[in-house]
């Protein structure tokens, strides 16, 4: 029975076993396996997208066709807080144009120079005048810049610069020679810049040269450097004088050139005799863009209260002192008012000399303190 019951559970446990074998080959796709990847459906085919076509943009450098906007003139508010903004470099990109070189001046002096004075003789120099009377406050300063004021033994009371020209003997007023005095010092050479002692002082022996003062060029001022140094035998420091004129000119000149109007000025010499047309300062007002209310003057010219209050400048430029501000007949004017009067620190402006060029850029930094620091 034993046997039986035995044989009974070994049939029952192999008949389990063949069952359970039969159900591992059943069809995968009815059980998915935990770690199995599920393969993502097909994505359909990609659809091509055309883009529309690109337009042909081109683009070219705008320039302006006429110069920037104007400075605006000062308004109301201090002169000399006056901010002006140069040009953006975005605006416009102007080429900066390089000068020729200027041929090098001679090392050595060459001799005979000939010079044409103010009638249109030649005065001929056959060797470089030792002792000159200079009436003239220009060539002072010139002998002086280029080393060679110690040739200078005579010039008239006006002279005020450089400190060294203090202890030169003086022999009369700007206009007023004492031809006595002059011929005592014993010159080789007399400079005038005017005529009307030329003739006194040739009957007295002496060789002269008249040359008018510049009065509607200042660019000249080197021109004229360039000549003394030809006449005294210095060329090489001439030159040197000369080109640095021009460059701090240049350098004036070349800031400016986008600008097309600045304020209205007007000019005290005093007593309000003024400059206008065919002088040296109209030609500053010109590159510095200021609009002289005395547009139809020419040469000097002393103009009425009345018309300067008609015109009220914006800029004041008190020449020798600033006798305006405190005048009720100009306490509306809007220089006045915005406190722009302007008195120089030196009589720069009113010599055709070296220092000629300090005037300009001093009084370029005081109108237009933004775009000359």
């Amino acid at each position: 029975m034993r046997i039986q019951t035995w044989f009974m559970s070994v049939v029952c446990v192999t008949a389990l076993a063949a069952f359970v074998a039969c159900g591992a080959d059943t069809p995968a796709s009815s059980v998915v396996p935990a770690a199995a990847n599920v393969a993502a459906p097909a994505s359909p085919p990609a659809v091509p997208v055309t883009a529309p076509a690109l337009q042909q943009i081109e683009y070219t450098q705008a320039l302006p066709s006429q110069p920037l906007p104007a400075v605006a003139a000062i308004p109301a508010a201090p002169a000399p807080q006056k901010q002006i903004t140069a040009p953006s470099p975005q605006t416009t990109a102007r080429a900066v144009r390089t000068a020729a070189p200027r041929p090098a001046a001679p090392a050595a002096p060459v001799f005979p120079v000939t010079v044409k004075d103010g009638n249109g003789d030649d005065v001929v120099f056959d060797s470089p005048p030792e002792r000159i009377v200079a009436f003239d406050s220009a060539v002072v300063e010139i002998l002086f810049a280029i080393g060679e004021g110690g040739r200078v033994v005579g010039t008239h009371e006006f002279v005020t610069s450089p400190p060294e020209a203090n202890d030169v003997p003086r022999v009369g007023g700007a206009f007023n020679m004492d031809v006595e005095a002059t011929v005592a010092l014993e010159p080789d050479l007399v400079f005038l810049f005017f005529d009307r002692f030329k003739e006194d002082l040739e009957r007295a022996g002496l060789r002269v040269l008249f040359i008018a003062t510049l009065s509607d060029d200042f660019n000249k001022v080197a021109d004229r450097i360039r000549l003394w140094g030809e006449i005294v035998g210095n060329p090489v420091s001439a030159e040197a004088v000369a080109s640095d004129f021009e460059e701090r000119v240049k350098t004036i000149t070349t800031t400016m050139a986008d600008y097309t109007a600045g304020p209205s000025v007007f000019q005290d010499e005093g007593a309000l005799w003024t400059p206008g047309q065919g002088t040296l300062i109209q030609q500053v007002f010109d590159v510095l863009k200021l609009e002289n209310i005395a547009f139809d003057v020419v040469g000097y010219e002393q103009i009425s209260p009345e018309l300067i209050v008609e015109r009220d400048p914006g800029v004041i430029i008190a020449s020798y002192g600033d006798s305006i501000s405190g005048d009720p007949v100009f306490k509306d004017l809007l220089a006045v008012r915005n406190r722009s009067v302007y008195v120089p620190t030196s009589d720069a402006l009113s010599i055709a000399g070296p220092r000629f060029v300090q005037g300009i850029e001093e009084l370029a930094r005081w109108v237009y303190p933004g775009l000359f620091p």
